[in-house]
């Protein structure tokens, strides 16, 4: 039995992988740069690295498991596993842990910076508290890509204008 779980653990971790490939591989052919709009990227983040309390002797990942964010405008957003919203002007646990951006921009927008900050504060209200499997940081970064990339004219969704506010900003700090 244990051998069963630990099989579907594994499978289900490899189809996320190439499901995360698939949509990396796409380029941002359906949100294009136009003019007065900025670029926005998602980026990952070595997840065990993260998930680790003490330093331990440098090695290397064994499977790649990642935390994903999305960049736009100078801020990173992320969405943590105790369902918070981070918003910082640098990459969560970046001073220890590898990931960066991706090369390419994955689109292009002309949505303003309080607009997005909205739908990350109100990210958790709208979309529910953070499921391994059914709303982790993955399917955050595609929903502010959604965002991003679909606002007409730079509108901003009802659901990003509410005020649940439940995001911690890191962005103000030091300003």
């Amino acid at each position: 039995m244990q051998s069963n779980t630990f099989l579907w653990f594994f499978t289900l971790l490899f189809l996320i992988e190439i499901e995360a490939v698939w949509w990396s591989t796409r380029g941002n052919e359906n949100c294009p740069r136009r003019n007065g709009t900025d670029p926005y990227y998602f980026g990952t983040t070595n997840l065990l690295c993260m998930l680790r309390e003490k330093r331990e002797a440098p090695r290397r990942a064994q499977w790649e498991i990642s935390h994903r964010f999305l960049y736009y405008q100078g801020y990173y957003f992320d969405f943590l596993e105790n369902s918070k919203v981070e918003i910082g002007r640098s990459r969560l646990d970046g001073h220890r842990c590898d990931g960066g951006l991706e090369a390419s921009p994955a689109g292009y927008s002309n949505v303003s910076i309080e607009c997005l900050k909205g739908c990350a504060r109100n990210y958790r209200c709208h979309f529910g508290d953070h499921s391994l499997l059914f709303n982790n940081c993955h399917f955050f970064a595609n929903r502010l890509s959604s965002v991003l990339c679909t606002s007409k004219e730079g509108l901003c969704p009802t659901w990003c204008l509410k005020s649940c506010d439940d995001a911690t900003d890191y962005s103000t700090e030091g300003v």
